[in-house]
């Protein structure tokens, strides 16, 4: 009965509802959040853009915002061409992102893809192109100035975020998806947190996102930071 229910009604229909009815925060109502606290963001790297879509919700708040989606997986690209021309000024970057610039082995499961630990191709693995962040912003430093950047990497993003050197303090808001359990060999939030705190950056907002199945317990969520001088937590006002 549920399922046929998902079916009938198109997810985004049913999250409007969980938003009017329930107050249900996600993504949507915490960018809106992001934009009435007074961010303007002037342009967005989307690290695992994989089918856009976090572009095309981001696009709901800030529509004229230009994105650079960053997905290796060569599936994707055409998709991501199609959808990086509904803004002017936004592209493409078919890499994966980590601290060193080079080949890496890259594992293929739609959505939860990513760099292998080990440097060993096994069968399904395809080879990708790893690039910094601080190479594809100084690749792209002409007119392009983003201060939003978002990583979802599968466990990956210390190694994208190390990349970007001394170019990470230009980012005002990164956002972030941060394990709370290691399952697997993934960083977690106290180690993420510290790296964050050590670039001159705090936490500012979380969304939960998933929940394991044994016990229940948070396994998952995304996380926004902000630099300390920015003025998103300037006030130290309640109201």
């Amino acid at each position: 009965m549920i399922e046929a229910l998902k079916r009938l009604f198109p997810h985004e229909w049913r999250q409007e509802m969980k938003r009017r009815l329930f107050a249900h925060q996600d993504m949507r109502t915490r960018l809106e959040n992001l934009r009435r606290a007074g961010f303007s963001p002037s342009g967005v790297i989307d690290g695992g853009a994989y089918r856009g879509d976090w572009t095309v919700e981001f696009w709901n708040i800030w529509p004229d915002t230009p994105v650079l989606m960053v997905e290796p997986q060569p599936g994707c690209r055409e998709l991501l061409e199609r959808v990086a021309t509904k803004v002017s000024g936004s592209s493409i970057a078919s890499c994966a992102l980590g601290d060193s610039c080079g080949v890496m082995a890259f594992t293929l499961g739609e959505s939860n893809s990513g760099i292998r630990a080990s440097k060993n191709i096994e069968e399904g693995d395809i080879e990708v192109p790893v690039w910094t962040l601080d190479a594809l912003l100084e690749e792209r430093s002409h007119g392009f100035s983003p201060d939003f950047l978002k990583l979802d990497l599968q466990g990956y993003e210390l190694h994208a975020l190390r990349g970007a050197g001394a170019r990470l303090a230009q980012f005002e808001v990164v956002l972030l998806e941060i394990s709370i359990l290691r399952i697997g060999d993934v960083p977690i939030f106290r180690e993420v947190d510290r790296f964050m705190e050590e670039w001159g950056y705090r936490i500012y907002d979380i969304i939960p996102q998933y929940y394991r199945p044994r016990d229940g317990a948070l396994w998952q969520m995304d996380a926004f930071y902000v630099r300390e001088e920015s003025a998103l937590i300037a006030s130290r006002a309640w109201g």
